[in-house]
């Protein structure tokens, strides 16, 4: 029964993926050293896209995220990879779709000020699918009865947008960000390498 369950919920798993694949296309233009990578609405509904890079040999610019909405049918441009002289490049990426529409008067700004207030002076973990860095942490926090929330941003409907809007002016061409991506109580970490150095730092 156990093996059916999950079979079930991993296939579940797989089809949500192919769905959100076949609702955006991914496809790369290059030119040179730069390759412009598109996203192709394929639905009739404007989707709200996360579209986050994770490269290796470009420049630093390109591992920032991208929240765009795309009308339909539509093909727009999301980011400009340049790739550094004689260094080795490849590239991931996630893609996260949105098709609930936004109240226009829930704006950008409120929704900094919103969350602003919810995670001020705790400590949050925000994580996203296949991520086990952000399992491994969150689990650590409450073997250890660390406080702490945990948002998970393929979850939510606008909490990404929220979030990014609060931090973008502590995002500069230098950073790179990784997942889980942590807010401390009054600033942002992003990502780890040692487990138990985090959780000190944190705690």
């Amino acid at each position: 029964m156990l093996r059916k369950i999950l079979f079930t919920f991993l296939a579940f798993l797989s089809f949500q993926m192919y769905a959100q694949e076949l609702q955006v296309l991914i496809s790369e233009k290059k030119s040179g050293k730069r390759i412009v990578l598109f996203a192709e609405n394929r639905t009739t509904d404007t989707l709200n896209v996360f579209f986050m890079v994770n490269a290796e040999g470009y420049r630093k610019s390109a591992s920032k995220p991208v929240i765009k909405d795309i009308p339909p049918k539509a093909k727009v441009p999301m980011i400009t990879l340049i790739e550094l002289t004689d260094t080795p490049s490849r590239y991931t990426y996630d893609l996260i779709i949105n098709k609930e529409k936004r109240n226009v008067n829930f704006t950008y700004e409120k929704q900094a000020k919103d969350i602003k207030k919810m995670i001020k002076g705790k400590r949050v973990l925000f994580t996203k699918n296949n991520c086990e860095k952000c399992d491994e942490l969150a689990t650590t926090l409450k073997d250890n009865r660390i406080s702490h929330r945990v948002f998970d941003i393929t979850k939510d409907a606008i909490l990404y947008n929220q979030f990014m809007r609060l931090i973008e002016r502590s995002l500069t061409e230098e950073t790179k960000i990784r997942f889980p991506v942590i807010w401390n109580k009054d600033h942002v970490i992003f990502g780890y390498n040692d487990l138990e150095t985090i959780v000190k730092e944190i705690q």
